[in-house]
């Protein structure tokens, strides 16, 4: 993340000192006044002007009601509808934060695969399953001030499947648990350098076919049958970011050939 101008567009509110609204946010301050967007913006526009406002400060004044030590809300209208402030060489230029990549770090991943498939004779029976690990040498530091730029490899973590499997005389069905470890899914959420994390999530499907004759087979699919959520969360587990609900989805499929 970096902070830097965008096509030369520059601030007029800034209240930066040697501006416009500098010079009315110094004012209000030094005669007791809030700087709310209002006031700022009406004295900012008074002082832009000086054919119509000689002695702005002095007019401002003469604005206020003395009971609710407000601007007068008519004279305030008519400002905001006369007027425009346009920014000028003097506005300092606006900053934008970036999020871009660098290549001036590096990172190391490692990991290792391991699958099995087996079928238990001809009883139909079978069993699938596979585990990867996935470690960097690069993460995050969670108690770093969010002010501080860091490098950290992302979206990495341990999965897992397991299905169960079952296929003879034209029928076939598999039960599938479908795991993946929490991960580092952002460094920089918003524009405050804080990290997301997506929290570990467990799915099981399951799936049923059925091949009725040569011209007919019926299917039957469940997806998240266990109705798991997803989590995302900040620095902390209870710093919640996204929390979605998900249900079961069931699918009942027939395909006919003529």
């Amino acid at each position: 993340m970096i902070n830097q101008p965008l096509f030369d567009l520059r601030d007029p509110s800034s209240g930066a000192p040697g501006t416009r609204s500098g010079q009315a946010m110094q004012w209000l301050l030094d005669n007791g006044f809030q700087p709310t967007e209002v006031n700022l913006f009406t004295l900012t526009a008074m002082i832009d002007n000086p054919a119509d406002f000689p002695d702005p400060f002095t007019e401002f004044q003469n604005q206020i009601d003395p009971v609710t030590g407000e601007l007068d809300q008519t004279f305030v209208d008519n400002v905001l509808a006369a007027y425009d402030i346009v920014p000028d060489s003097s506005d300092p230029l606006f900053e934008f934060a970036f999020q871009t990549q660098l290549n001036n770090k590096t990172g190391t991943i490692q990991g290792l695969e391991w699958a099995w498939q087996h079928f238990f004779g001809d009883s139909g029976f079978g069993i699938q399953a596979n585990y990867t690990t996935v470690n960097g040498d690069v993460g995050i530091d969670v108690g770093a001030p969010p002010s501080e730029d860091q490098f950290a490899l992302l979206g990495l973590s341990d999965t897992a499947n397991l299905t169960l499997i079952y296929e003879r005389g034209g029928f076939s069905a598999r039960a599938s648990y479908n795991w993946r470890d929490s991960y580092l899914r952002s460094v920089n959420r918003g524009g405050d350098r804080n990290p997301v994390f997506v929290d570990d999530y467990r799915q099981i499907d399951v799936s049923l076919a059925w091949q009725v004759t040569d011209f007919l087979a019926l299917t039957l699919e469940g997806i998240n049958v266990n109705g798991e959520n997803t989590k995302h969360y900040g620095r902390d587990e209870s710093n919640l970011w996204l929390w979605q609900e998900f249900q079961p989805r069931y699918l009942f499929g027939a395909r006919v050939e003529f």
